[in-house]
């Protein structure tokens, strides 16, 4: 190379492309060593732009004459340098540091207060990184630096630093100085330092061949001092893009080569129009955005970006995900490829990428996710959070659940027991949590249950649960106190391997990124030896799994899905830069506890002004990276009105002031709107007819042969909800109910009533002396007792069930007044007392008697209510039809009165009931109503949804019923 005759720095057209004339030069510089490159180096900011470079490469080489070549090395800057240096100190990876940085706080635990050591460590390990890198050490005395931040802070004289200010320095000087003599002590270093050196190291020994820097703009001081030398020299070449006559907008990002190297050569734009539309963007001082959009108008009466340029204002994310696809879909009809995709927006390229991949269009997404979006970090937090949460039933069954989970075994016998431990445990037996209740209720059901039924999925279930509580074991153990890091780690595994998680991760590209972080995490605790507690381990691996990259394996396509970073050197057919808001271009700084932006500078520290001069510049130079562009933004999100970025808003303003037309796609527009656009099925299913108001008849085969009185209610209530829930036995699925609900809380009320007046294994009870005024107190006590018993459970599970206990408990003295009246002229004879009365042939009635008293006129039926009931007009006019109903469950003894007990608002009554002959007529109206309309339903009646709003306001088959789309083209077509 000769870089004073060539120049050694090319800044070339934002238009031009920079890897094509790279490799031309590359091949023109390097002609006497063809084909054999080998020792020549290619640095390039990401490692994207490697394979399209080779194909650059290797057209350029047949042009001179060769077919083949020895090919250069073509990496990153930094894996180059650190490759090419010697042997430097041990470095710390970036997990031990942090755990060196949390050692560290904890030792200067003064200068935080009671702020968690973690929270410190990201913005303090970016802070001692950028100050190794760019040169910014810190000077050893703390009245120097104090000084230097009175000058970063405008403030004459460092004395009259306010409090807060000198706090912050003393801060980061101790800091400073006790992370340096930290790494001096243990003789390693960080990867900045680690960088730094090699860097140092390389500037003293040269080149070990021909450099070439291609698309590289943003160099650290420490970059700079090793580059500079070697410029200066002839040893290096650097390549990029730029326009430094304009030292605005992105042209400033070009100020430190400008000010450190003037040996460059400047190409001269190949698309005229085009480039001084986009760089008058950024007028030179003394201009205004409407004296270039004259001059632009003057030298180009049509528009440069006519049939180029357009931009997208979307209304919702949705429609600019729709109008991303769509776009790429009629650019790939028109056979341009490679298609670019450019946003720093994460959801929209998720979307995107959805609605690509729906269209069956192959992308190559070279962005990722976070680590811990991945189902198998998922598998992994499930875990952690089934040691954290008593095997609550929630995480429980999301791991076993997973594919990762005892992933070596029979897939279809483990779900089937999954299944049972599910549904027969967690929810018919309405238990949330705990490893022993599993196991209790478990048994509990089993001998419920007929001797020998389903044996085979309750032992498969209780070796599921032995299994789970062995892999628990070496977590629960570190769940009190300090332990080692390692010990968590080697813990975590242990599980992992009994639960077979561990293999089937193994065999994951996600789960081999998590198991490639376990080891770096577990190398680093035996470097940096620190003591964790669970909520540090917790806080430490779940800052790794949000911190950690995947990408998953690239497919060949023709869309190319990409962030601001990666797109640069690239070359598109055509290209979206979606996500155009302020919130991404040019962003928003990141929160930092240490220093604002002048005390930054006066440090020598990149500020948040660099960063978005670094995003503009990669921004204008994907401007000028593709023939046809679209950029999109939308207006709201969530209600709340969305920003449009000012580059964009300056883009559209010059181009109307200069040619009296903004940018929008009226086309595209209006294409997102047409549902004939959208990706359908190649035989899409006709659409479902508008539903009209139910109404089925049943054969009468389907009739149930038994009704209860709450069955026949429903009947009352709804034909149609009583032919889904008793017909076709359809219920809403039962949620794992963790608190008490009032319905619960009557369940518990009927057990210590039953168990008070009759015998109930396991608890206290019955009241067996005279129940009179004399031995009230005792009656109270003994109910009380049984109450606790009855809630104990509910207690054990969470603490807030207290009050549940405590209303009851105020009830009780109030229910053993009533008895005590009730029995001057009752008896209790039977409680709970299941009861069946044959009505017809093929019809019978069944039901649950909660109460039975005798009296000298014969039956009193009571039924206990906790919550709401009927009223006694309801009951009297046959709409309410539980208590008739309850009279003829009692068979041929005669039933002098039927009444509700409401038990509720710290009082006891009896507000609705019926007697005697009352009693008698309205209990065979009911059963003869009962039986014409069974007979009706044989003989094919229908049973029509009534619509009644009072009775679907708590009907849980309303997806069935659908009575809103009903009811409203009722109404139309009345209207």
């Amino acid at each position: 190379m000769n870089p004073r005759s060539a120049g050694a720095i090319q800044i070339l057209p934002y238009e031009q492309d920079l890897l094509a004339t790279a490799a031309l030069q590359v091949v023109a510089d390097q002609a006497e060593r063809l084909p054999d490159l080998s020792a020549v180096s290619l640095l390039l900011p990401t490692g994207l732009a490697a394979a399209p470079l080779r194909r650059e490469l290797l057209a350029a080489a047949r042009q001179a004459g060769h077919a083949a070549l020895l090919g250069p090395r073509i990496e990153c800057l930094r894996d180059w340098v650190l490759a090419a240096a010697p042997d430097g100190p041990r470095a710390l990876g970036k997990a031990a540091c942090e755990l060196a940085l949390v050692e560290a706080l904890r030792g200067h635990a003064g200068l935080f207060g009671e702020e968690d050591p973690w929270h410190i460590t990201t913005p303090l390990w970016r802070l001692l990184q950028e100050l190794s890198l760019h040169g910014g050490l810190l000077p050893d005395d703390p009245a120097e630096l104090a000084a230097r931040l009175a000058s970063g802070y405008g403030v004459e004289d460092s004395e009259a630093l306010p409090p807060a200010l000198q706090h912050e320095a003393e801060i980061v000087h101790r800091l400073w100085q006790a992370w340096n003599q930290q790494l001096q002590a243990e003789g390693v270093t960080d990867p900045a330092g680690l960088y730094r050196q090699a860097l140092e190291e390389l500037g003293r020994q040269g080149p070990p061949g021909p450099v070439y820097l291609i698309g590289l703009h943003d160099l650290s001081a420490a970059e700079w001092n090793w580059l500079g030398p070697w410029l200066e020299a002839g040893q290096a070449r650097w390549l990029l893009h730029g326009n430094p006559e304009y030292s605005q907008g992105p042209g400033a990002a070009l100020a430190d080569l400008a000010a450190r190297d003037a040996s460059w050569r400047v190409a001269e734009p190949t698309d005229a129009p085009y480039a001084a539309f986009l760089d008058a963007l950024h007028p030179r001082p003394g201009e205004t955005l409407a004296h270039r959009a004259a001059i632009l108008r003057q030298q180009w009466p049509q528009s440069p970006a006519t049939g180029r340029l357009h931009v997208f204002a979307a209304d919702s994310a949705e429609q600019e995900a729709r109008a991303i696809e769509l776009q790429v879909r009629r650019w790939l009809l028109e056979d341009l490829a490679p298609v670019g995709v450019v946003t720093e927006d994460r959801r929209l390229a998720r979307r995107v990428r959805a609605l690509l991949e729906r269209a069956g269009i192959t992308l190559q997404d070279s962005g990722g996710w976070a680590l811990s979006t991945t189902s198998a970090a998922t598998t992994l937090e499930r875990w952690l959070e089934c040691i954290e949460e008593d095997f609550a039933h929630q995480p429980l069954l999301d791991l076993l659940k997973s594919p990762f989970s005892f992933a070596a075994e029979d897939r279809d016998e483990h779900l089937a027991t999954v299944y049972r431990l599910e549904q027969d445990i967690i929810l018919h037996e309405n238990v949330a949590r705990g490893l022993d209740r599993y196991r209790h209720h478990l048994e509990y059901r089993r001998r419920r249950l007929a001797p020998g039924g389903g044996e085979g999925h309750y032992q498969a279930i209780l070796d599921l649960l032995r299994r789970l509580e062995g892999a628990a074991t070496g977590l629960q153990q570190l769940r009190l106190g300090e332990h080692p890091a390692a010990d968590f780690l080697l813990a975590l595994r242990e599980g992992l391997e009994q639960l077979q998680v561990w293999p089937a991760l193994e065999a994951d590209p996600a789960g081999q990124r998590i198991v490639q972080l376990w080891e770096e995490l577990h190398s680093a605790a035996r470097e940096q030896p620190l003591d964790l507690d669970w909520d540090g381990f917790r806080t430490w691996l779940g800052r790794s799994l949000e911190q950690g990259h995947f990408q998953p394996p690239a497919d060949a396509g023709p869309v190319r899905l990409l962030n601001l970073e990666q797109a640069q050197t690239q070359r598109f057919a055509a290209l979206v830069i979606g996500g155009c808001d302020r919130d991404r271009l040019p962003g928003t700084p990141p929160p930092s506890p240490f220093f604002n932006e002048a005390v930054r500078a006066e440090l020598g520290l990149p500020g948040w002004q660099r960063q978005q001069t670094l995003c503009l510049y990669r921004f204008r130079c994907l401007l000028s990276s593709a023939p046809r562009l679209l950029l999109s933004h939308r207006r709201e999100e969530a209600g709340e009105p969305v920003l449009p970025s000012p580059w964009l808003e300056a883009l559209e303003a010059l181009h109307r002031m200069a040619w009296g037309q903004g940018l929008e796609d009226p086309t595209l527009a209006a294409l997102v709107e047409d549902p004939a656009t959208a990706v359908a099925a190649p035989q899409p299913a006709p659409r479902p007819p508008v539903p009209a108001r139910p109404a089925p008849a049943i054969p009468a085969a389907l009739r149930p042969r038994r009704v209860s009185p709450s069955s026949h209610q429903r009947l009352i209530d709804c034909p149609y909800r009583w032919f889904a829930a008793d017909c076709l036995t359809l219920r809403a699925p039962e949620p794992v109910r963790e608190a008490l609900q009032k319905s619960d809380y009557g369940e518990r009320v009927h057990r210590c009533l039953e168990a008070f007046h009759g015998e109930v294994r396991g608890l206290a009870g019955p009241f067996r002396g005279p129940l009179d005024k004399a031995h009230r107190d005792l009656a109270i006590g003994l109910l009380e007792r049984i109450a606790r018993q009855v809630f104990a459970a509910d207690l054990e599970d969470n603490f807030e069930h207290r009050g549940w206990l405590k209303r009851w408990q105020r009830l009780i003295p109030a229910y053993i007044d009533w008895q005590i009246a009730q029995q001057a002229q009752w008896r209790v004879v039977a409680v709970e007392q299941q009861r069946e009365q044959p009505l017809d042939e093929g019809l019978s009635l069944k039901g649950r008697l909660d109460r039975l008293d005798r009296g000298d006129d014969g039956l009193c039926i009571i039924d206990y209510k906790t919550g709401g009931l009927p009223a006694q007009a309801e009951v009297e006019a046959g709409e309410a039809v539980q208590l008739p109903l309850y009279a003829a469950l009692a068979g041929d003894e005669p039933v002098a009165r039927v009444l509700y007990l409401r038990l509720d608002n710290d009082k006891v009554s009896a507000p609705v009931e019926l007697a005697d002959e009352k009693l008698a007529e309205l209990s065979e109206a009911v059963l003869r109503r009962l039986r014409e309309t069974t007979t009706a339903i044989d003989a094919g009646a229908r049973l029509p949804a009534w619509g009644d709003a009072g009775t679907c306001r708590h009907c849980d088959m309303g997806g069935l019923c659908r009575r809103e789309v009903w009811c409203e083209e009722e109404e139309k077509v009345g209207d």
